[in-house]
């Protein structure tokens, strides 16, 4: 008996040298949606995070999860880094931290009814939706939606005043369903960021990424990688 709980306590004590010793060096979470994440090996920013590790010399265990679960997973410190979320307008009340470099931008695009003129420097007061997820980045009173194409479509037939998001997302949208009311400028263009967790290491993680993402930039792989998703607006 004393000889099984012997082998017992040595095999258990073998087994935690070796997950010691395979342990990444980051534990990373990136949101999944399509283009960006969609599987565990498969997206832009999945790929970038393949790239880090190799231009770090650095390994990094990754998940791919929903937005909500790795932004919580971040924020409590179990993992060491989130990707992507665009720069909040007011970081006083986040209970997390950026990083120093921005991997791409997002254009957010207002879109109106060619048959009502809306002044894009003059929103307060208009009837207008965005991503009920972005609310907090417009410094005026904005309508959530939880149905892009919806909102789309309420646009096109003159319901509300305008519509702001992604044009990534929007703009298919529209040609799908070939809403030829609606017209488009540029509200702004987002940076988007890798996400820390307060306090902790999240210094020496910065300095990590920023050193290994410069590496990429330098070579040319971080364009490569990255062009796909970062593209500048286009009317």
């Amino acid at each position: 008996m004393k000889q099984g709980i012997l082998r017992f306590a040595v095999l258990g004590a073998l087994a935690s040298i070796s997950i010691a010793a395979t342990a990444a060096d980051y534990k990373a979470s990136i949101a999944q949606m399509p283009v960006y994440a969609e599987s565990q090996d498969k997206g832009v920013l999945v790929d970038l995070v393949k790239a880090i590790a190799a231009a770090s010399g650095k390994s990094i265990e990754w998940q791919v999860v929903p937005f909500a679960r790795s932004m919580s997973d971040v924020e409590s410190g179990k993992v060491d880094f989130h990707m992507p979320l665009i720069k909040p307008i007011d970081m006083a009340k986040a209970n997390f931290g950026l990083s120093t470099e921005t991997i791409f931008h997002v254009n957010f695009v207002l879109y109106t009814n060619k048959a009502k003129a809306l002044d894009v420097n003059k929103l307060a007061g208009a009837a207008v939706e965005t991503d009920s997820a972005h609310v907090a980045y417009f410094p005026f009173d904005i309508k959530p939606s939880t149905n892009l194409e919806s909102s789309l479509k309420k646009l096109d037939l003159g319901r509300i005043d305008g519509f702001i998001f992604a044009d990534a997302a929007s703009d298919p949208i529209i040609k799908t369903n070939n809403l030829g009311n609606v017209k488009r400028q540029l509200y702004k263009r987002f940076d988007v960021k890798i996400i820390l967790p307060k306090g902790g290491k999240s210094a020496a993680t910065d300095k990590f990424l920023s050193e290994a993402i410069k590496k990429l930039r330098d070579s040319g792989q971080f364009s490569k990688i990255m062009d796909p998703i970062d593209r500048p607006y286009a009317d």
